[in-house]
């Protein structure tokens, strides 16, 4: 016995001195022999325990923003958008040319329509950081579901093409027989709903530019990719939420970069749990042109919903899994603001292990003074935060606080540090500093930490002004 723990503090030490976790160094001393394996799948745990930990402080709280006089583009209202990729994850640059791919609606005077049952694909180009419309990315009447929601946009500039991976949703909206039951109120996120069936889909375009900017042409056949199975994901018609916050949707497609192998993350919710809370991270994998359906990186039984549009971002040393979360999908009694919520794998690798960060897991929540400012966020490589302007404006001024803006956020930064994360101005930390990777454990005697500097703060301290 005392050989072994001789053996494990020479581990730890030698694992201190390599930068790797004392876990994963402990799990590298030995290995199961070859065959001794038995069936069954883990998934990475968002628990009711991370529900109670999640504590808004001055490195996780977003700043107000304040919508810009001259909006992105006044004819039309955006929300969710996505910049165009490559495979590698960059943002692509096609002969300077930037381009950005989001949901929307046109604008009208009848006043802010009812944008999530009239959603279009649009996209603007822009070198130099003046933005123009480009138009629709394609023909709704040719794409599946009576509208498109969130997805992602990937360009080959090998072949020069793009790949547009969208959320197709059924149901006709301008048929009044189909509208969701009366039974929601004015003012509830479902009223006026259609029918939120979900499935996911691709169509590939070619990309032409010049000096005028970039065009998507020759439009392939639509093609329907993935459909929830009932059984790893909730169909929903088996559905125990309601039809606002169930989900198949949101499509990540990205590339393995060890493997090499493509791959999708998606909102979804479980199929072997009833719910209502049961959401889930849906992973597929392409295999031979087909897309096939796989276990969830990550479930959050008891916890939310919906973990909207996940998506990663690699880091040298970990892995970092991001997803948006409305406050009402919690479940009671347990609560979290309206915003960006996220886990680190810290082996490295992008199936996991995952645990929260910030102890509760969230990264960037609406201030309390505008608590749904922004939404639907996606983390750039660079660790700069997009969303959109949902209600926001000036308190006491113009437009008011609480108006509806429709528009892109301006971009805030966040920096990652092992399991935790703190928002960033100009790249660095805010005054408060990021909270310690390990921090220790509540101190009980009310002593605090001994081990706390002049400079750090423990958990639940908060900055002095």
């Amino acid at each position: 016995m005392r050989a072994r723990k001789y053996f494990s503090g020479l581990t730890l030490a030698l694992a201190g001195l390599l930068g790797i976790s004392a876990t994963a160094a402990l799990a590298q001393e030995s290995e199961l022999p070859d065959g001794f394996e038995f069936d069954g799948s883990v998934v990475s745990l968002w628990s009711p325990e991370d529900m109670r930990a999640i504590d808004m402080r001055a490195d996780n709280r977003m700043p107000l923003m304040i919508p810009p006089e001259q909006i992105l583009d006044d004819s039309v209202f955006m929300w969710d958008s996505w910049p165009l990729r490559t495979w590698d994850g960059e943002i692509a640059d096609i002969d300077g040319w930037k381009v950005l791919v989001g949901l929307s609606a046109e604008r009208t005077t009848e006043g802010v329509p009812a944008f999530y049952t009239r959603s279009e694909w649009r996209y603007w180009f822009t070198k130099d950081g003046d933005w123009k419309p480009g138009g629709l990315v394609f023909d709704p009447a040719e794409a599946f579901g009576s509208r498109q929601w969130a997805g992602s946009a990937k360009y080959d500039p090998e072949t020069e093409t793009a790949s547009f991976y969208y959320t197709a949703v059924g149901g006709d909206p301008t048929e009044a027989a189909q509208q969701l039951p009366a039974s929601f109120p004015q003012g509830d996120p479902a009223a006026g709903r259609p029918p939120v069936e979900q499935t996911i889909a691709v169509v590939e375009t070619s990309v032409e530019v010049d000096d005028e900017g970039v065009r998507f042409t020759d439009v392939d056949e639509h093609r329907e990719i993935l459909q929830a199975d009932g059984e790893i994901y909730q169909t929903i018609a088996d559905a125990t939420t309601d039809e606002v916050i169930y989900g198949f949707r949101d499509p990540w497609a990205f590339e393995d970069p060890d493997s090499g192998d493509r791959y999708m993350l998606f909102t979804a919710n479980a199929g072997f749990d009833p719910g209502p809370q049961n959401g889930v991270v849906g992973v597929a994998q392409e295999v031979d042109g087909e897309w096939v359906l796989e276990m969830p990186i990550v479930a959050a039984p008891e916890v939310s919903s919906q973990l909207e549009r996940p998506h990663l971002v690699w880091r040298d040393d970990a892995v970092y899994l991001f997803w948006s979360t409305h406050s009402f999908t919690f479940a009671e009694p347990g609560s979290g603001p309206e915003g960006l919520y996220g886990m680190v794998a810290p082996s490295g690798d992008w199936q996991g292990q995952y645990v929260p960060l910030n102890r509760g897991g969230l990264v960037a929540g609406n201030p309390t003074a505008a608590p749904t400012q922004t939404y639907s966020y996606l983390v750039l490589p660079s660790g700069h935060v997009m969303s959109y302007l949902n209600t926001a404006g000036t308190p006491g001024g113009e437009p008011p606080l609480g108006t509806w803006v429709g528009a892109p956020s301006p971009m805030f930064q966040i920096v990652m540090d092992g399991a935790t994360t703190a928002i960033a101005f100009d790249g660095e930390p805010p005054a408060s500093a990021v909270r310690p990777m390990d921090p220790p454990p509540p101190d009980t005697t009310g002593g605090g930490s001994e081990d706390a500097g002049d400079d750090e703060l423990t958990p639940g301290q908060e900055g002095s002004g």
